[in-house]
């Protein structure tokens, strides 16, 4: 493929209408057989992007565990099936990466992250992690990038209507999930009924908390650890999809078992989402108007009637609605394209005490913003696109009943967020394509960290936003056609840095008690690499590797030039996957270097090396898959400790432990 046949194509697309917020310009529809999975995304998209699709991950993947294969990427989790897992990008916090459903932000004022550990990899057809630079359509997100989570219409890849599967596994995992889509004439449907759970009751290993001591070292079993979970979603539009329309529910019910040092038997949260939407497209002259509504609704209930989570016996419930509303403008311009666009959003949390012990705390934001972008060709190769978001937030005040500024007259809090971009991509060759990104984010306190809650978190409704810089370059190279024996290739590597001021962080006063504090600067620069190849149509190798480089800029010298905590400097996966006919197996491994837990680097979390394995035999329609995680069974990790070694067990937070080797089968039908 030529130049010219790259931005005839682009000028195509623009004719035939916008993209929409989960769509992007691509080269061709459908790479060839001999080509990588994704190619024209890869060298069409100006962001570095990355394509996750559900037949490439276990029956039980969530999101963040799919997320956390791809370059770049690193999951943190509370440990275990079904705990909460937020995914950090590129050494940013997890706030920093937005994280939408078809193009709907599920941003909440009350929380800073998103967990990612409820959705389920197969209720989607495939996930986009954008890193770095992010469409304005998408919201433009902060240092870190975007996840979407994106729903397939109408029938399979492969033409069927009908997935079904089942399975189970050690400690108590099972699932059962069925999907339906289908083509109705003009409409495409999508229809998900899914239910997994867990006990979560694996041992681990357990050093008492005398860590020096290898005397009373022994293995405890989890407890309070299972959940449950039903969601269901339903999803419909035309067959150009420009009118669009869909709602998702999930419930959830889980355990809360607390840290190894501090075990919970009756903590548990009941959470229950549900999300709307729908959007439609609109001629208006030379340009195309895409409008998009939605409506969030979260209801969470906190129970901790014997106060083993160190806070008082509590029952709660937190409440949180949130609507908004978008039009976005495209049109075509000879070879090159603007956007703009206007949206308009609300929420409202609520934090009641079920007991009626104390008045409720409510909060709001309101918040409008302008965007606009301009794709310039410059020439047949290269394409420039500055863009812009203005935004601007009201805040309203929630009274503050516990700390030193208890009952205190809070203002209104206003804020004007102004960020700028520079997107550049040069098509230099049929099958390489170079990239760059510059950019300036910013990040509201939640309302939590402005107002506090009842007394675990203070307020401090003096906090500044959090404000940053990323930059990013890199080079696509994915061949169209094999070479030799080698069918498929496909080769991503990007050089970046970002540097953020006024950095929020919850940093503890006392027992318990946690103030938000803007605590400075931090930086961080690194490199990416992904990798993948695959000979004679029988095995694969995929690669993805990340170096990452962090650091505190603080007046405190105690602190200046620390790394950020839970960063690590080096993280890799690999997999290599072989099969024919029927059969197959795959073989992967995750490394990830020491990092640590504090400001000041002294409480450090050990490296670590996993491996997995699995199987997978299809008759007819009918498939079954064996996985094995964590082959090694390793339980215990190492770390120095001058003159002698200390043995920690195996978590990803401290206090969460992981399991240890685990076994799960699962079968699947397709019609």
């Amino acid at each position: 493929m030529n130049h010219n046949v790259l931005l005839s194509c682009t000028a195509a697309a623009l004719a035939a209408g916008p993209a929409r917020a989960d769509e992007t310009i691509v080269i061709e529809d459908r790479a060839p057989d001999e080509a990588a999975r994704d190619r024209a995304r890869a060298l069409g998209d100006a962001p570095f992007v990355t394509v996750l699709h559900p037949d490439e991950h276990a029956a039980t993947a969530s999101v963040a565990d799919a997320l956390a294969t791809t370059a770049g990427a690193q999951t943190r989790s509370l440990g275990g099936l079904g705990a909460f897992e937020s995914v950090s990008v590129r050494g940013a916090s997890p706030g920093h990466t937005s994280v939408l459903i078809d193009g709907v932000p599920l941003a909440r004022i009350a929380a800073v992250t998103t967990d990612l550990g409820r959705f389920a990899m197969a209720a989607f057809g495939q996930v986009e992690l954008y890193r770095g630079a992010v469409p304005i359509e998408l919201g433009g997100a902060g240092v870190g990038g975007a996840v979407n989570l994106v729903t397939r219409l109408g029938r399979g890849e492969h033409g069927e209507r009908i997935r079904a599967s089942i399975g189970a596994g050690s400690h108590g995992a099972r699932h059962a999930r069925v999907h339906y889509g289908d083509d109705h004439g003009s409409v495409l449907s999508s229809t998900t009924l899914a239910y997994q759970g867990a006990t979560g009751d694996y041992s681990f290993f357990d050093d008492r908390g005398t860590p020096l001591n290898t005397a009373d070292d022994g293995t405890t079993v989890r407890r309070n650890n299972g959940f449950d979970q039903v969601e269901l979603a339903s999803r419909a539009g035309n067959e150009s999809r420009d009118r669009v329309a869909g709602g998702r529910v999930i419930w959830k019910d889980q355990g809360l078992p607390g840290s190894t040092a501090s075990p919970a038997s009756a903590a548990a949260m009941t959470t229950l989402d549900a999300i709307g939407d729908g959007s439609f497209d609109a001629d208006v002259g030379a340009a195309t108007a895409r409008q998009l509504g939605f409506v969030l609704v979260e209801r969470q209930v906190l129970r901790d009637p014997m106060g083993e989570l160190g806070l008082g016996t509590q029952d709660r419930g937190y409440l949180t609605l949130s609507g908004g509303a978008s039009t976005t403008w495209m049109t075509a311009l000879g070879a090159h394209r603007g956007t703009a666009g206007v949206e308009l959003r609300g929420d409202r949390f609520r934090d009641s005490d079920r007991n009626d012990a104390r008045a409720d705390l409510v909060g709001t934001r309101g918040s409008g913003a302008l965007l606009a972008a301009f794709d310039l060709a410059v020439s047949d190769a290269l394409v420039v696109t500055p863009a812009v978001r203005i935004e601007a937030v009201r805040t309203a005040p929630t009274p503050m009943t516990e700390g030193p500024d208890a009952y205190a007259d809070v203002p209104t809090r206003w804020d004007a967020i102004a960020s700028p971009r520079l997107t550049t991509r040069a098509l230099i060759a049929d099958d390489v394509a170079l990239k760059g990104s510059f950019g300036r984010y910013v990040r509201l306190p939640t309302l939590l960290e402005l107002f506090g809650d009842r007394g675990v978190i203070l307020g401090s409704p003096e906090l500044r936003a959090e404000r940053g810089y990323s930059a990013d370059a890199g080079v696509v190279w994915a061949p169209a056609k094999a070479i030799d024996a080698v069918d498929r290739v496909f080769v991503q590597g990007a050089l970046f840095a970002t540097r953020a001021r006024d950095t929020i962080a919850l940093i503890s006063t006392a027992g318990f008690v946690a103030r938000a504090q803007n605590i400075g600067s931090t930086q961080s620069y690194g490199g990416e690499l992904i990798a993948s190849a695959r000979v004679a149509q029988i095995a694969s190798l995929t690669a993805s590797y990340t170096r990452l480089v962090t650091g505190s800029r603080s007046s405190d010298p105690a602190l200046d030039g620390k790394a950020v905590p839970r960063a690590p400097g080096h993280q890799l996966y690999a997999r290599l996957d072989a099969g024919y006919s029927i059969a197959g197996a795959w073989l992967d491994a995750a490394v990830q270097s020491s990092s640590f837990l504090d400001q000041a680097n002294y409480a450090q979390v050990a490296g670590r090396v996993l491996a997995g394995t699995g199987v997978r035999v299809t008759l007819f329609d009918v498939g079954a898959t064996l996985a094995v995680e964590n082959l090694a069974d390793t339980r215990i990790v190492e770390l120095p400790g001058g003159a002698m070694v200390i043995r920690t067990a195996l978590a990803d937070l401290a206090g969460f432990p992981l399991p240890g080797r685990t076994f799960y089968l699962s079968l699947d039908w397709t019609y």
